[in-house]
């Protein structure tokens, strides 16, 4: 299914809030899981502040640069590494203090970053850039 990408801020919304929403609910439900602190009232408590955070980096500061990157060096393909592997490396440090005000050090961040690339680019990959075109795709068919 190729339905092209997005012309105008409305469908960049459209195809960015699923995509996001995924992978904070994966990566949230990971990390807590991990961390040996997953339960409904931690959840719950986590995903809002993750969502406005992940989303507002993603959608206004990584992307952009990303984009500008990939356009002058014509690397369409590597988009998604480039982009998962900023934002892993951004969120790894900035989930622990958004989620319970700890500061990660030097060692656990080190520990972290690899395992949260490789499920962030395995979630974005397979489920949530997925999820994202197809919501796009409804939207272009039901809004010509």
């Amino acid at each position: 299914m190729n339905v092209g990408y997005p012309e105008n801020l409305k469908e960049a919304l459209i195809m960015s809030l699923p995509n996001a929403a995924t992978m904070v609910l994966g990566m949230v439900t990971l990390n807590l899981w991990i961390y040996g602190e997953l339960n409904a009232l931690n959840f719950m408590r986590v995903v809002p502040i993750m969502f406005v955070a992940a989303f507002c980096l993603d959608f206004f500061v990584v992307g952009p640069i990303v984009k500008n990157f990939v356009m002058r060096r014509n690397m369409w393909k590597y988009m998604p590494f480039i982009r998962v592997g900023i934002m892993a490396g951004i969120l790894t440090f900035v989930a622990p203090i958004l989620e319970s005000g700890r500061i990660v050090s030097f060692a656990q961040y080190i520990t972290a970053l690899p395992r949260n690339y490789i499920c962030a680019l395995f979630l974005q990959i397979f489920v949530a850039m997925r999820l994202g075109r197809r919501v796009f795709a409804w939207y272009k068919l039901n809004h010509k």
